[in-house]
């Protein structure tokens, strides 16, 4: 009997072992991008766009009810960025989208200031940027060049369908068609 207490205690140690040590995964913290690192993945991305970022490319959701397009969950490849997507619309056009929540304006635009400026770092001399305001007041930055169909957008704004004051950054890199939206 005292063989069994231990057997069972054993197993019951080895449990709680593998489930504290599952919790931390599951709870520890994304790890950190250097600008550095961000600088070359961002470049990375920007290549991949041509082979509709089948390296960034995860599991495919369920968009049933989404009939127009597909969506992958991505590698995230921006030091501020959280929950990454790939889109496939059904005209073909393909986005990489991230989007992640802000505690309050300051920190949204905290985050745009700093994403902004990686952005600018990252990209060479024949890529040109355009700055304006949100209608929400939050900031929009899109990065471009002259003939080449992939573009880079970051913004920040207050989302206008919720009674509470929600800030959002975005991240989003494809086709300047797909950014032809009123923004926020």
């Amino acid at each position: 009997m005292i063989n069994n207490k231990n057997s069972g205690l054993k197993l019951l140690m080895t449990m709680l072992l593998v489930l504290s040590t599952s919790a931390c995964s599951i709870f520890s913290p994304t790890p950190e991008i250097s600008n550095a690192e961000a600088c070359v993945r961002l470049n990375e991305l920007i290549a991949d766009h041509a082979n509709d970022f089948k390296q960034y490319k995860k599991s495919l959701k369920n968009t049933a009810p989404l009939r127009n397009m597909q969506i992958w969950n991505a590698e995230r490849v921006f030091p501020l960025a959280q929950n990454c997507q790939v889109w496939q619309w059904s005209s073909g056009l393909m986005n990489y989208f991230c989007a992640w929540d802000e505690s309050g304006k300051e920190d949204a635009q905290a985050s745009f200031d700093k994403g902004a400026e990686i952005i600018n770092q990252c990209l060479g001399k024949k890529w040109h940027s355009k700055f304006t305001r949100t209608q929400s007041g939050g900031g929009s930055a899109l990065f471009y060049q002259a003939g080449v169909k992939t573009i880079i957008s970051i913004r920040y704004f207050k989302e206008a369908r919720t009674i509470l004051d929600s800030w959002k950054t975005t991240l989003y890199l494809g086709d300047e068609s797909n950014l032809k939206a009123e923004v926020q």
